[in-house]
């Protein structure tokens, strides 16, 4: 009985590991249904930007400030928050809304994604990662990239607004890093 019990065991929790990998065929010259940039194998964004002459504790002053002030839910934290080395990391949510047409049902999509901010000599590197697609029925979140709940055509729709806005965020965070206005 307790040998059933642990092969069923273990087959549960191989096959939630193995429905979690990557499917190859999803893949299209390094981009998710050849849109999303992956970087070991999960969707992520990242950038490095010079900001000149700026000390390190004023672009972590400066990006703690712009995520505080950006966020969309007053709830949010940092997960680390730390001034010595210039970490920041946060939780960030991406609404994406998709009008209907005749070959699209349209709805709106909801993504969480961890936003990692690392300052240090007089430049700090942006990343966009672990995001998922949030299920508006229930709590339940799913790693973007084995999210298949849509056709091919549809999720390459709402990927491409998806990739337009989080491109876009790391736009804002730049102006408002690098080229802070002071008071």
């Amino acid at each position: 009985m307790h040998t059933l019990s642990f092969g069923l065991l273990m087959a549960s929790l191989l096959s939630s590991v193995f429905a979690t990998t990557l499917n190859p065929s999803s893949v299209t010259d390094g981009k998710l249904h050849g849109i999303l940039p992956i970087v070991n194998q999960k969707v992520t964004y990242s950038e490095v930007v010079d900001c000149g002459s700026v000390s390190q504790i004023d672009l972590f002053r400066r990006a703690r400030l712009w995520i505080a002030q950006s966020s969309s839910s007053s709830t949010s934290t940092f997960s680390l928050n730390d001034k010595e080395t210039g970490d920041l990391v946060s939780r960030g949510k991406q609404v994406v809304s998709m009008p209907r047409s005749e070959s699209f049902a349209g709805g709106v999509f909801s993504f969480r994604y961890s936003f990692v901010i690392e300052c240090s000599n007089r430049k700090y590197r942006a990343t966009i990662t672990q995001i998922d697609v949030e299920d508006g029925n229930s709590d339940k979140l799913t790693p973007i990239e084995v999210y298949s709940q849509r056709n091919e055509k549809d999720l390459q729709l709402i990927y491409q607004e998806l990739d337009k806005q989080l491109k876009g965020t790391l736009q804002l965070l730049q102006e408002n890093v690098k080229n802070y206005k002071g008071f």
